[in-house]
């Protein structure tokens, strides 16, 4: 039964027995309308002692977003984007070109919206332009379904130079 239940039983228990008492022994009433009263705190601190000597159990949050579930994320969606390395040209500029481009923007210090040229040219010399043309943010061409991303050889490439940076 959940607490409010308990405290309108109550409630009702005691109105009631006041009403009987009320007309039957007025002398009594205090005594028998503080039973119900003492009745309903020992329930809450006998709920309030229950709670507190049960053992901690994970919440469902804690449960769901652990060390543990994160890193199986993580690696989940590294294994995708890993696997669209392999798609099509399309996939790699809807998936991995913006991720790229966002790591060098902020590994470089270069804003592309800031100074286009400097971008392309710091660009060129980190990744040399076969590589810089599959991080470049301006090379995306989305509805390319045909032509192959270059692979996971050049993505390894791609990111041990901006681990490098």
């Amino acid at each position: 039964m959940n607490r409010t239940a308990t405290a309108i039983g109550m409630a009702v228990l005691v109105v009631v027995i006041e009403l009987v008492t009320f007309e039957r022994a007025r002398g009594v009433l205090l005594l028998v309308a503080g039973i119900p009263v003492v009745l309903a705190l020992a329930a809450a601190i006998y709920s309030l002692w229950e709670r507190s000597s049960a053992p901690d159990e994970p919440e469902a949050d804690e449960i769901e977003n652990g060390p543990a579930e994160m890193l199986r994320r993580w690696h989940a969606r590294a294994q995708m984007l890993a696997d669209r390395a392999d798609g099509t040209r399309a996939e790699w500029d809807r998936h991995l070109r913006p991720l790229l481009a966002k790591e060098f923007e902020l590994s470089s210090g270069q804003r592309v919206a800031k100074n286009r040229r400097a971008t392309e040219a710091a660009g060129i010399m980190q990744f040399g332009p076969e590589l810089w043309r599959w991080v470049d943010p301006a090379n995306s061409a989305l509805r390319d379904q045909t032509s192959p991303a270059p692979g996971r050889a050049a993505l390894d490439e791609i990111l041990s130079r901006l681990q490098a940076m």
